[in-house]
């Protein structure tokens, strides 16, 4: 059956065929169904989290000036007598308490210790890359932030036809998850482990992640509701940002470009969307509203144009009815930056002040505006038009 087509974007409230649901009692099981129609178009089905990972921390050493400590970890996942081994940091402050905790997936993690060289090489040649981690560590300590990351190369191999690689070779019963997924999954298992940690706070935990990374970090927040902030940087389509509406006159990260590079991302299904994507059932607004009613806050840059800054700022205004609706109004935001690709120490700020804003109460004056262009287009279409 050809689904319908939709001039503007679907209703987030609707189900295929249905009407729109009125009563916010309903919505977790509306949220449940978000979560299975997007498995079926977008991500593809998670396998359930590992009954047990073997945890091996490889080293520990001060940091942030004595202030922190950055623990080296290989999280060890067996099935069937294979197994997956993730490299993983934790940067924590060296003082008691229990922290709110920021995940991230990354190409590296605090430091280039650990890695191989294509690894070290390919961190030592972006040194922006390294100022901006140093800025987010000095921050998460000064601030009561532990900081973990891990390789999301050791989960799941960013390349076609290598499924038989990391944890997707343990579970190859599942045939249609894509790498978003993958990674995704990462963070549930990951937070198995964190919530058991003396220095972290169960109760308030972030997932982030920057580019495909941040696709990953929005996944992770739709499909684990222990997530309390999901934190997506300038993650362009099939993030944050819209398949249907772009920027004028830029470069368009379409649903074509993904079929030809980045197919091994996303489930099989989603390419058959390919010149159809106004049929398509879903857009970035629905994975934004499948995560409220918690809190989501999206940083993005002005000038990143393939991460297209329109389809972004579209998704969120059809977002936020969806959070008015279900009493969380405050809880969506969305943060720019004047720039291009990256997660820096703007983005960064505006993360940890978000996360204090939610977390701690305090009071920012940074602003989280909504459109970042008021003076050169409107937003276009109605984006809940049928």
């Amino acid at each position: 059956m050809e689904l319908p087509a939709h001039q503007g974007l679907p209703n987030p409230l609707q189900r295929i065929g249905g009407t729109p649901i009125t009563d916010p009692e309903v919505w977790p099981k509306h949220r449940e169904y978000l979560k299975t129609m997007l498995a079926h178009y977008l991500y593809g089905t998670m396998p359930p989290n590992p009954e047990a990972t073997e945890w091996i921390l490889r080293n520990a050493r001060p940091a942030v000036e004595g202030k922190g400590v950055i623990e080296n970890w290989e999280m060890v996942i067996e099935r069937d007598g294979r197994s997956a081994n993730v490299r993983a940091a934790v940067l924590r402050p060296d003082r008691p308490g229990r922290f709110p905790v920021i995940i991230k997936n990354d190409r590296f993690l605090f430091d280039t210790g650990g890695l191989t060289d294509e690894e070290a090489n390919w961190v030592n040649n972006r040194p922006s890359v390294i100022e901006h981690q140093a800025f987010a560590n000095e921050r998460a300590v000064e601030r009561g932030y532990v900081l973990v990351k891990f390789l999301r190369q050791d989960v799941a191999t960013d390349a076609p036809n290598r499924r038989d690689e990391g944890v997707m070779g343990l579970y190859p019963e599942y045939r249609d998850w894509g790498v978003i997924a993958a990674w995704a999954w990462a963070y549930s298992v990951m937070i198995d482990a964190l919530v058991e940690r003396e220095y972290v706070d169960p109760e308030r935990i972030v997932a982030t992640g920057h580019s495909r990374g941040g696709k990953a970090a929005l996944c992770a927040g739709i499909y684990d509701e222990r997530i309390t902030i999901t934190a997506p940087n300038s993650s362009g389509a099939g993030g944050t940002a819209s398949w249907r509406f772009f920027d004028p006159d830029q470069r368009q990260q379409t649903l074509d470009h993904h079929r030809r590079n980045f197919p091994h991302w996303w489930s099989p299904r989603l390419m058959e969307f390919v010149g159809k994507e106004e049929r398509l059932p879903f857009d970035a607004h629905t994975l934004r509203a499948a995560v409220a009613p918690r809190a989501l806050v999206n940083t993005h840059a002005r000038h990143d144009w393939w991460a297209n800054p329109y389809g972004t700022a579209l998704a969120h205004l059809a977002a936020q009815p969806v959070f008015e609706w279900l009493g969380a109004g405050d809880r969506q935001a969305l943060h720019w930056r004047d720039g291009g690709h990256a997660q820096n120490e703007r983005d960064w700020a505006a993360l940890f002040d978000f996360c204090d804003l939610i977390f701690r109460e305090k009071a920012t004056s940074r602003s989280f505006e909504i459109n970042p262009h008021p003076d050169t287009y409107e937003f276009g279409p109605d984006p809940l038009q049928p």
